[in-house]
């Protein structure tokens, strides 16, 4: 059995540029998508119900694809997976550009699930394989931040191009910068050599003591924000621009926290900062079920946007080195885990939000006779 090998001739600066450029299109590419997918004729034809079966396509194939991710990974390298995973999202794009018939973007989302979970991990495990330990974190830091960045202005810039120009231009948009992106995965990934001659999984990584407490912080720090937007709307009362706002507000503080935690996992306990962000992420939550002012809930969205960074980016750095104490070792398998603990958070963000607006947790503000206040200074 080999051990890890992090030597490769892709340089670390290389590595973040490419790495970044491959999360943020991947998420740029699925905000484009979203808010155009329910408005395509082939859609409205079928009902809600042919929505639902989209997204679920979605993260259904990107489950299924991080699953063989770290393996790949682990015996190949990044670059393929890199590769595989630009022709899957180029494929994706040019289906969805053509609107349809319904099952042909039934395809598409497959074929963009199986392209994301190939590039989340095969990215990450890039940038981990080519920097040095005191500056991973950091590197991981600017990583999040452009995940966090193609979330942010995706949905906006999908929604403003289909006004103008319809409902295809946001995805030959997203096929130009996957274009740009492929560019970038053949030039400056020279090679990419095997990390062990044994594949393990991510099974094997959440085996090694201290990695639970690890996916645990991931999952926490991708569900904070998703968990909220279910009920922020009805909790302020607010109308869509208010709440777009408040996201907008939350995102920009993540974007910006990012890269500073990062640079602190060096120097500070990752662990502490993990701490910290579990605390922060308590105040924030219990603030926005306090707050009867605006600008209290805009403090605790950006409370909520650090606490995301908090969580993240000294997690997304930990979870290699717990890959690399398996047996055998693993750094595929590290970021597989990874990608299955974000999926999780995310997809348990909400209906925990929910539960606990049931149980009392939140609920809308009102004047004292039953209304809700029409302003908030």
């Amino acid at each position: 059995m080999a051990t890890p090998d992090t030597t490769l001739a892709t340089t670390p600066s290389h590595a973040l540029v490419v790495g970044s450029v491959a999360l943020f299109t991947d998420m740029l590419v699925h905000g484009l998508a979203v808010p155009v997918l329910p408005l395509l004729p082939s859609v409205v034809a079928r009902g809600p119900a042919a929505t639902g079966v989209l997204f679920s396509a979605y993260a259904a194939a990107m489950i299924v694809s991080t699953l063989f991710a770290g393996r790949v990974v682990d015996r190949r390298g990044p670059r393929m997976p890199l590769l595989i995973g630009l022709v899957g999202l180029a494929a994706a794009t040019l289906l969805f550009a053509t609107g349809g018939p319904y099952w042909l973007l039934l395809v598409a989302r497959l074929a963009q699930g199986l392209a994301g979970g190939m590039s989340w991990v095969a990215a990450l495990s890039l940038i981990a394989a080519t920097t040095r330990l005191e500056r991973r974190g950091q590197a991981m830091g600017i990583a999040m931040s452009t995940i966090t960045l193609g979330v942010l202005i995706g949905p906006p810039l999908s929604g403003f191009m289909v006004e103008r120009l319809g409902t295809a231009a946001p995805f030959l948009l997203a096929a130009a910068v996957a274009l740009a992106d492929g560019m970038l995965r053949i030039l400056l990934v020279k090679d990419s050599p095997r990390v062990t001659d044994d594949v393990a999984g991510p099974l094997t990584v959440l085996r090694v003591p201290g990695s639970a407490a690890i996916v645990t912080a991931i999952a926490i720090g991708a569900g904070v924000l998703s968990g909220v937007e279910p009920v922020l709307p009805a909790h302020l009362g607010a109308g869509s621009l208010t709440i777009g706002l408040l996201f907008a507000l939350a995102s920009l503080a993540a974007i910006v926290a990012n890269p500073v935690v990062g640079r602190r996992v060096a120097t500070a306990s990752p662990r502490l900062l993990i701490g910290a962000g579990v605390a922060t992420a308590s105040a924030s939550l219990a603030l926005i079920g306090l707050a009867d002012r605006l600008w209290q809930t805009c403090v605790a969205m950006a409370l909520l946007g650090v606490s995301s960074a908090l969580l993240l980016a000294p997690a997304t750095t930990l979870i290699a080195e717990q890959g690399f104490r398996a047996d055998p070792p693993t750094l595929g398998g590290s970021y597989a885990l990874y990608n299955l603990a974000y999926a999780t958070g995310l997809a348990l963000g909400p209906p925990a939000r929910r539960a606990r607006r049931a149980a009392g947790g939140f609920h809308r503000r009102d004047d004292g006779g039953g209304h809700a206040p029409s302003s908030r200074r």
